[in-house]
């Protein structure tokens, strides 16, 4: 009973992240571009999360380890958003879930654990199914475009926050929700002062204040689901459950955006899916 509970918990936020990619895309479409939109839908969650989830150890911002993984979570969540309004969904989707590849180093190095036959298999796969999407014939005499490189960034951070996860294994699950909160905010605001960026008030459209405080309430709901859903579920059990995001991320945006899926993106996904599948067997 307690793994069902767990395994829909999982599910409901999979479905939430498939989606969420379109609020901010409607925010850009109104003149709020990715930086901005990230930094007032995160600011909402923050002031929500006071109210209905207040810390209880206000000394978590005392910890140096408690801003090295704001920091991370920062750049993963904004990476990520940019990516997906940038780019094509799914696409961005599949890079970003190249984590066998990142995961490998980043748990040997810091969480010393062992590296068996089938992580190499599956980090293998999951390279030549990047290449595979990447792929052209300057590919390696070109850089890439702008949303594919924030689909990387995002999935390296993605992994080395899971991993980072374990590692902080003394800050509790609430201090990681506050820290990736608080990460987005103070990396947004460092960005925006550090490129320039012109000033976008959240009201150039009548309907942009409600889809923040949409985003906002969903990341902070979805936040609290998943790591409910996490103590429920074995790891084992719960990667593969992640990949369901591909699919909603993908059926979504053939109906909302009018994007295909091209022959290069279904055969390299296949051998991420196939890579992901082949790290969680125990």
């Amino acid at each position: 009973m307690h793994a069902f509970k767990g395994i829909c918990c999982l599910l409901f936020g999979t479905i939430t992240w498939g989606l969420l990619w379109y609020p901010y895309r409607l925010l850009d479409f109104n003149g709020i571009n990715g930086v901005y939109a990230s930094l007032y839908s995160f600011i909402g969650a923050l002031l929500l999360a006071v109210f209905l989830y207040r810390l209880k150890n206000t000394h978590s911002f005392l910890k140096k380890e408690f801003w090295i993984y704001a920091a991370i979570g920062g750049i993963t969540n904004i990476s990520y958003v940019l990516a997906v309004i940038s780019g094509e969904v799914v696409r961005v989707m599949l890079l970003f879930f190249l984590s066998p590849i990142w995961t490998i180093p980043m748990s040997f190095f810091l969480l010393k654990e062992k590296i068996y036959n089938k992580n190499i298999i599956a980090a293998l796969l999951a390279m030549l199914g990047a290449i595979i999407i990447l792929w052209h014939e300057n590919l390696f005499n070109q850089p890439l475009n702008l949303s594919d490189t924030f689909a990387i960034i995002a999935g390296i951070g993605f992994a080395l926050t899971n991993v980072m996860a374990r590692f902080y294994n003394f800050l509790s699950v609430q201090e990681k929700s506050y820290a990736i909160w608080l990460g987005v905010v103070v990396v947004s605001v460092i960005t925006i002062l550090l490129f320039q960026l012109h000033y976008v008030a959240p009201h150039t459209a009548s309907n942009s204040l409600g889809l923040i405080a949409i985003i906002a309430l969903t990341l902070l709901v979805t936040t609290l689901t998943v790591q409910y859903g996490l103590t429920l579920v074995k790891a084992v059990t719960a990667s593969p459950i992640f990949l369901f995001e591909i699919i909603v991320a993908g059926v979504s945006a053939y109906f909302l955006a009018n994007e295909m899926i091209g022959w290069k993106d279904l055969l390299g996904g296949i051998f991420i899916v196939l890579g992901i599948f082949i790290s969680t067997r125990k």
